[in-house]
């Protein structure tokens, strides 16, 4: 993120028809932590913060204080992903401010037992109306490794564009090769005419 950028309050919490995208709390650690470590073997080839998987439960606590520190400073938007009817934690998502001027990018990843239902499609464009709407980005991206084909349906989904790809743009902590990104776009002007504009969506700020 730019030093000098600074976003306007994000919601603390999203809610969709199925979904509710919200801050880590204190009591989300016991949740958060199992269900982390049971799919850490099918999230790594994707995502590279899970090589560091398993760590302790008094370091998953610690990691979740510093991403609720980084949303409540307004530098970087991670929420927790559970599912509205039953509360269950299911994964997590983020809008992260690394993209230059007034983008932003959004990040997912979901517990496997969550897969195929159309979640991803779900919360990516949730955000994506958050990113514009709530925080006055001027563009959206989502980036995604070539050989995820899961994750490479959602923005085709939601309406973005498909723009190019990065080679060797992400490195993995004790690997030495690094993972071309697929680089999928949307600008202000394009979000009322795509998917992404359609779907339930209620926001909550920090007041109650």
């Amino acid at each position: 993120m730019s030093v000098s950028e600074v976003w306007p309050e994000p919601p603390y919490a999203i809610h969709t028809a199925r979904l509710t995208l919200r801050c880590y709390e204190r009591a989300d650690v016991a949740a958060a932590h199992p269900v982390i470590v049971a799919n850490a073997a099918a999230l790594a080839p994707w995502l590279p913060w899970v090589a560091r998987e398993p760590i302790a439960l008094e370091e998953r606590a610690a990691q979740l204080r510093a991403i609720r520190g980084r949303f409540d400073l307004g530098e970087d938007f991670v929420y927790g992903a559970f599912l509205r009817a039953s509360g269950q934690y299911v994964g997590g998502a983020g809008l992260h401010a690394r993209v230059g001027p007034r983008a932003l990018e959004i990040g997912y990843w979901l517990a496997q037992d969550a897969w195929g239902q159309g979640l991803g499609t779900e919360l990516a464009g949730a955000l994506t109306r958050v990113g514009f709407e709530r925080l006055g980005a001027l563009r959206m991206e989502i980036r995604v490794a070539p050989a995820n084909e899961r994750s490479l349906a959602i923005p085709r989904k939601l309406g973005y564009t498909e723009e190019g790809t990065l080679r060797g743009a992400l490195a993995y902590e004790g690997r030495p090769d690094r993972q071309d990104l697929v680089v999928f776009g949307m600008m202000l002007g394009e979000l009322a005419a795509s998917p992404a504009a359609r779907g339930e969506l209620e926001l909550e700020g920090f007041a109650p």
